[in-house]
């Protein structure tokens, strides 16, 4: 009986002597909208010419069809009767068959600027490659760096996706960055980073014609931006430098659920920033981010933005 008593106790202390594994960050992929695209159920018919002998309209059925050829590649045949009565075909590959993550990350590069690193990851269990990357910005004096085999340019504001604050928008014109492969893409700003958005997009750009416009009714259901994988990352919001010390504090109490939405932080990470920032104590909230990275809890944006916000 005393065996088994003392066997007890020291399980007991062994099992109060451990501690629950540690959790670590894991960034959220971008997120897709559910766009589902079926041929068009109501139609007009084609009009095809006069009839010499009646002078009358002659309308004919072009009859479009959708056809899905490859659900993970998210790959279509758009088909419908042509004006000289043949079966016409367009290939079409949506742009969100791509599973993504982006992370980011800061350097200082001296004068007052620094440098903002894209890390984009096509996941493995991507069904394209990616061949697009844009990202949002608050600043008027962002430089994007070029790079080879990549387009860079600004992003018209048209689009409603892209219609607050500035967009810089990366092309990869060659086909490296498949399923498994991850590429950088990178901008100066002497601005401090807080959250903005971001989009990318997968497969070739445009179709490939067959002589005739395909029916209107069947370009009407090809998707636009909104079906670009969508989500958040750091970037320049200039208007951050004019906060006050319980300004700053306030917008990052706000931002920390996010953080953890985002897995940029982790649960039990997380009371300790509430804590602090509710006492306006940037300091102590700062000193705990460069702990927390170390070991796991954050990722690299939380601490810069924390950084650009107390220094």
């Amino acid at each position: 009986m005393m065996k088994t008593m003392v066997l007890v106790l020291l399980l007991i202390s062994a099992t109060a002597g451990m501690h629950a594994p540690s959790q670590r960050t894991n960034r959220l992929p971008l997120q897709k909208k559910h766009i589902v695209l079926q041929a068009p159920r109501n139609y007009a018919q084609r009009f095809l010419g006069m009839d010499r002998d009646t002078g009358k309209e002659i309308y004919y059925d072009p009859k479009p069809e959708v056809v899905l050829l490859d659900e993970t590649r998210g790959k279509y045949a758009f088909k419908w009767i042509g004006y000289d009565g043949k079966g016409k075909t367009v290939i079409y590959q949506r742009p969100d068959s791509i599973n993504a993550v982006v992370s980011a990350r800061i350097e200082t590069t001296g004068f007052g600027n620094s440098t903002y690193t894209y890390t984009v990851e096509n996941l493995q269990s991507s069904g394209e490659e990616l061949t697009s990357f844009f990202v949002q910005n608050f600043a008027s004096d962002v430089r994007p760096a070029k790079a080879a085999d990549v387009y860079v340019g600004p992003v018209s504001r048209n689009d409603k996706e892209f219609k607050d604050g500035h967009w810089i928008g990366y092309g990869v014109l060659n086909s490296s960055v498949v399923p498994g492969r991850s590429t950088e893409f990178r901008l100066e700003s002497s601005a401090p980073p807080g959250l903005v958005e971001c989009r990318v997009a997968g497969g070739p750009r445009g179709m490939k014609g067959v002589g005739e416009d395909m029916p209107q009714e069947l370009e009407n259901i090809l998707p636009g931006y909104e079906a670009w994988p969508s989500g958040y990352t750091i970037g320049p919001v200039e208007n951050l430098r004019a906060l006050s010390p319980a300004e700053r504090a306030a917008y990052l109490l706000k931002l920390i659920p996010q953080f953890q939405r985002l897995g940029w932080m982790t649960a039990d990470a997380l009371p300790g920033y509430q804590r602090n920032l509710s006492l306006n104590d940037l300091g102590a909230v700062y000193n705990l981010a460069e702990q927390d990275l170390k070991t796991g809890k954050i990722t690299t944006e939380v601490l810069a933005i924390i950084q650009g916000l107390t220094h």
